[in-house]
């Protein structure tokens, strides 16, 4: 068990002296995406506003011309000032604690739908989701009722009383029996099932300990080989989010000057981004759609065009980006590996500590220190 143990020590030390290195592998990586940000989103709207429509950008004066350009400058420069380790850890952190939230949520509801009462699942929802007046409310629900388990599905019925007999209809009588022993029946099956359920959904049921460790506790990179992993995913996950967000402010600055008419949802980005929508060939960083509605056919398909920035596109534009990926990937892989035997060693070590408490409980007296003579 010592030996275990200082293996797993050795290799948090390793770790925890590799991580420099990672940081300066992501420093650098957001480093060269800040310098060739600006030239890549002016390609991607130079295309929309000179080949899908170039009428509408002629039919601009130049002072809209020149506030268009202006304006994307703007949203880039801003955008650059939030592509810094430091502030796409902090927003891995938020993405984070909303998927927690949800994720609670989602097991306040299932346990009320198991005990059949979700007064309090309900008014906890109320009180989170009540937007303030006067406010705009962005919510990060799933598009799905909350009802997806439905509680009268789960709720037991009061325990039925037999019938007392009736001398007058003799084969009424025995109809109710029936009756009354089949929903018995019924009732115990729906018994079983939850209880299956229950035991089913027993590990994602219970809430995660507050003194659980998270990727993003201490605001540095964990020494744990595990949670280093969730962090490098949370950190891509963020830059994403950051790259999707100047997407979207620069589709609503293309329609507000017209250069666009429709303007796609967060929401079809996300997917988009998450490869579950299928999208049409399209240059780096331009989403195209095909719209469900149109003209027939034969006349032709309605398409809608957007700024989508991905970091492939963006690397694949950028070969300085993609040499910094590139080591990303090495030292990611290398983290993975690490991952794996820690473990390998926790479970090592988990199984020497239960095999020394089993053999403290059957044989107790050895345990106990020995009295001197």
């Amino acid at each position: 068990m010592e030996a275990a143990h200082q293996q797993l020590e050795d290799l948090e030390s390793q770790l925890g002296a590799s991580n420099p290195q990672l940081y300066r592998h992501l420093a650098l990586y957001l480093q060269v995406l800040r310098d060739g940000l600006l030239n890549s989103v002016q390609q991607a709207c130079f295309h929309v506003a000179t080949q899908v429509h170039p009428d509408r950008y002629s039919d601009l004066d130049g002072n809209k011309r020149r506030v268009l350009h202006r304006r994307i400058r703007n949203l880039v420069q801003r955008a650059s000032s939030l592509l810094t380790v430091e502030q796409t850890a902090h927003l891995a952190a938020q993405i984070a604690s909303e998927h927690n939230k949800q994720l609670s949520r989602q097991r306040s509801r299932l346990l009320a739908a198991l005990g059949g009462d979700d007064s309090e699942s309900e008014e906890q929802d109320q009180a989170e989701e009540t937007p303030a007046r006067g406010s705009i409310n962005l919510g990060m629900a799933l598009p799905i009722g909350a009802d997806f388990l439905s509680p009268s599905s789960f709720t037991l019925r009061p325990p039925v009383e037999l019938a007392e007999p009736n001398s007058n209809h003799p084969g009424a009588e025995i109809e109710e029996a029936d009756e009354q022993l089949e929903e018995v029946d019924g009732q115990q099956d729906r018994e079983v099932t939850m209880r299956a359920m229950a035991e089913a959904f027993s590990d994602w049921l219970v809430e995660p300990s507050n003194r659980t460790p998270t990727p993003w506790d201490g605001g540095r990179l964990p020494s744990d080989p595990a949670l280093l992993l969730a962090w490098i995913g949370g950190f891509e996950q963020a830059l994403s989010r950051r790259l999707r967000n100047l997407s979207h402010a620069l589709n609503v600055e293309l329609m507000r000057l017209g250069i666009t008419t429709t303007l796609l949802p967060v929401s079809l980005l996300d997917a988009a981004l998450t490869a579950q929508l299928e999208s049409l060939e399209a240059p780096a960083n331009l989403l195209r759609l095909p719209l469900p509605f149109g003209p027939e056919p034969a006349a032709g398909r309605l398409e809608a065009i957007a700024v989508l920035l991905r970091p492939a596109d963006l690397e694949h534009s950028l070969p300085k980006l993609h040499t910094c990926r590139t080591r990303i990937q090495q030292h990611r892989q290398e983290v993975r590996r690490m991952a794996q035997h820690y473990r390998r060693l926790r479970r090592r070590v988990q199984a020497l500590e239960a095999e020394q408490l089993w053999l403290q409980d059957i044989n107790p007296a050895q345990s106990l220190p020995s009295c001197p003579d």
